[in-house]
């Protein structure tokens, strides 16, 4: 999500089936991938990608979802809600945050016959990911259950994050650790520290999944430079470079009792 002091350099434009023009705005970040997203509740749409990335290339990437993207920007206008309830389930058009992400949700409810398919009482039975428009549709039981959806929903954005952490994982042991082989990542609930390192893998605190990117980021780079084999005054060096914005990402860690303060 970019940040409220972010300004966007360049813009691409298309226009509705009602004939209204739509202005796309799109943010550079220092990131490997491309995606698009809705900014709750206007459904402004936004492209966030790499600062390398050549201009023609993100309109190449664009073009193929601008039906999608208008599809989901009128399901956010006719659906989304904000409130403040703690009994709040996940409906159509809502927004849940990965990661600082903002990804749509479609929900499809399943009759009582599929109960049998979720696992472990688990309110999913199937779902799909859609990182390039950043949508989530969740197929569950019994959605009127806000503590089921809750379930759901946590058990999606745990694989968004391990997905992104495997390749942060990989790339930052090639930069601190050249040539060893990276842990396995995964994800449990630790309610004393943000991550640990048992059994050749890194743990990593389930309470993680609604904090920003760049809290992901920080908490990864700090356990796994415990494994640097190279000089300490490089380890910080590379730190500033890989996570310029790292105090601010400490100072969020340390709050842990407002994980959604900055969405």
């Amino acid at each position: 999500m970019p940040e409220e002091n972010a300004q966007p350099q360049e813009k691409i434009n298309y226009t509705t089936p009602a004939g209204a023009e739509v202005e796309v705005p799109i943010y550079r970040a220092g990131m490997p991938e491309v995606f698009v997203a809705l900014q709750p509740p206007t459904g402004q749409p936004y492209i966030m990608a790499a600062r390398d990335m050549p201009p023609q290339q993100i309109v190449d990437f664009f073009i193929p979802h601008v039906e999608e993207v208008e599809e989901l920007r009128n399901d956010m206008l006719k659906r989304f809600a904000k409130t403040s309830s703690d009994k709040c389930r996940y409906m159509t058009g809502d927004v849940a945050y990965v990661m600082g992400r903002p990804f749509q949700l479609r929900v499809h409810p399943l009759g009582k016959s599929d109960m049998k398919k979720a696992a472990r009482g688990r309110a999913t039975a199937k779902f799909s990911l859609n990182p390039a428009i950043s949508l989530i549709t969740l197929y569950v039981v019994h959605p009127r259950n806000y503590d089921e959806a809750k379930i759901a929903f946590n058990s999606y954005a745990e694989g968004v994050i391990l997905r992104n952490a495997n390749g942060l994982v990989s790339d930052f042991m090639g930069i601190l650790a050249p040539g060893a082989k990276p842990p396995t990542v995964r994800m449990r609930a630790m309610r004393d520290r943000w991550s640990s390192s048992e059994a050749g893998a890194l743990w990593l605190s389930t309470d993680l999944i609604p904090y920003p990117p760049d809290c992901l980021v920080y908490t990864i780079w700090r356990e796994l430079e415990k494994k640097a084999a190279i000089p300490e005054n490089l380890v910080q060096e590379h730190f500033e470079r890989v996570l310029p914005g790292w105090r601010a990402a400490q100072k969020m860690l340390a709050d842990r009792a407002k994980p959604y303060s900055n969405q």
